[in-house]
């Protein structure tokens, strides 16, 4: 509020303190002091400011409620009755132009005084409560100063006169129930203004807008809105399957039911995924990815392309990301043997410039775990959209993916493991080929059993999955 409208509201209320009838009214048999009801409240400020009728003297009346300068005696409220409820004017101490700013320790000392009181007549609230508490853990390195001001106000509020105890609980208390710290009230200017006043047009800011008009009819960026709405309205019907909120679960799911099938068939390794998370893969590659089992089928497809190099290195550098700080140094230097170096067993195909880039990086001490850790982020991103754009789609084509798709839709009670249900399928498919009869002298081998499609690596000996866990916690467990 601006410093002008402030001093307004003080010369009115000056002008109602030497102009109030204040006297001692009857409330239910308890005396209150120094009041004067609504009615008389608003007939008075309607004299003062010459308004044309009693609604406009609500109005003001109201107003200065709202800004602290008089306050309800009986019962909280934010609207001025115009009938005989008592009102009382509120101490010049505790007017907004003189009270600007309320501190913590101000509103503790406060609380605090009121606990050494009577608990029957000056018991704190329930939303007092909360702040003293607050306080105690804010304010509690410099508690034994805000005790030792409590105690000394108290002493001092003591010497007062009945009367006039009274009245200034009354207004101490309705000052902080409008100005308690840390709750919004009348006093605070709004961030519109505030924008407004910083954003005043001139012939620059005109200027500015013109040119930006001007751009916006070359770039036309509702088309690029529109787009994008587009895209986002595709990508949320893509997921909906997937989202448990959107589509039930099945089976149950274990958090409102004590079925922990959910939990066992979607298990980090276990043998034979679900159809819906086989098709999942097929959305993006960082479905794939994000999959532990798709990682594996998706090394198992870049071995038969002889590029399985791209994906370790893509998970080494997932594990290096977030290794802890004693152990950045060796498994960069881990990644470096294996994936950079030259003549290294797994070397990856990353142009001259990111490979120098990466090791300009390896070598700066400057910050060691720092730079070392995110050193390969660029080598990262490349291998990654080559696997995005060149591996992806031939591995969403490839029958390895098919295969693995039809190990998650295959009915009946015996479900094989997806390795080996690619490599029965590769054998059923060769037994239906023309084979070479078979002499004494023959020795059987590997090659003559397998599809020129499926690579010898499509065994269920390669790269062996951990077996899944074989216990599980029920939901009613975890609520224990």
């Amino acid at each position: 509020m601006s410093a002008a409208t402030l001093k307004k509201l003080d010369a009115l209320a000056l002008k109602i303190a030497e102009a109030a009838p204040l006297k001692t009214h009857k409330y239910f048999r308890i005396a209150v002091p120094q009041a004067l009801t609504g009615q008389t409240l608003v007939q008075l400020i309607q004299e003062l400011t010459h308004a044309d009728d009693a609604a406009e003297g609500l109005h003001l009346a109201t107003l200065l409620l709202h800004y602290g300068y008089i306050f309800p005696v009986i019962e909280h409220a934010t609207l001025v009755k115009d009938d005989n409820t008592l009102y009382r004017l509120q101490l010049p101490y505790f007017w907004p132009s003189h009270a600007t700013q309320t501190d913590n320790v101000e509103y503790a000392i406060y609380l605090n005084k009121r606990l050494m009181r009577n608990e029957l007549k000056h018991g704190l609230e329930e939303d007092e409560v909360q702040a003293y508490n607050k306080l105690v853990e804010l304010l509690g390195h410099m508690w034994g100063f805000i005790t030792v001001q409590a105690e000394m106000q108290l002493k001092l509020q003591k010497e007062r006169k009945k009367t006039e105890k009274v009245v200034f609980d009354s207004e101490e208390r309705a000052f902080w129930r409008l100005r308690r710290p840390g709750t919004p009230n009348c006093l605070e200017q709004p961030h519109q203004k505030l924008e407004k006043k910083l954003r005043k047009c001139n012939a620059n800011g005109y200027r500015q807008e013109v040119e930006r008009l001007k751009l916006s009819l070359k770039t036309k960026p509702w088309l690029k809105a529109l787009k994008a709405s587009e895209t986002m309205v595709s990508w949320c019907s893509q997921f909906h399957d997937y989202d448990a909120f959107m589509t039930p679960s099945t089976p149950a799911n274990p958090w409102t039911s004590d079925d922990v099938s959910l939990w066992v068939i979607n298990t980090d390794l276990v043998e034979v995924p679900t159809e819906k998370r086989v098709r999942r893969w097929a959305i993006n590659v960082v479905e794939l990815t994000r999959d532990p089992i798709g990682r594996q089928v998706l090394e198992t497809f870049l071995e038969s392309e002889f590029s399985s190099e791209n994906i370790r290195f893509w998970m080494a550098i997932q594990d290096l990301k977030f290794a802890p700080n004693c152990q950045i140094e060796h498994k960069a230097q881990r990644v470096h043997d294996e994936f950079l170096a030259s003549g290294a067993p797994c070397q990856i195909n990353i142009d001259s410039r990111t490979l120098d880039h990466t090791l300009a990086l390896l070598k700066d001490d400057s910050d060691a775990a720092g730079a070392k850790r995110f050193a390969f982020s660029l080598a990262e991103e490349n291998v990654f959209t080559l696997m995005s754009k060149d591996s992806y789609p031939r591995f969403i084509r490839s029958q390895i993916y098919k295969g693995v798709l039809s190990a998650a839709q295959q009915q009946g009670t015996k479900r094989l493991g997806w390795r080996n249900f690619i490599f029965n399928m590769g054998m059923g498919m060769s037994n239906m080929q023309k084979r070479t009869p078979l002499t004494s002298k023959h020795k059987m081998s590997r090659d003559d059993n397998s599809h020129s499609s499926l690579p010898k690596q499509l065994s269920s000996d390669s790269l062996p999955l951990k077996q899944p866990p074989q216990s599980f916690i029920s939901p009613s467990q975890v609520k224990k």
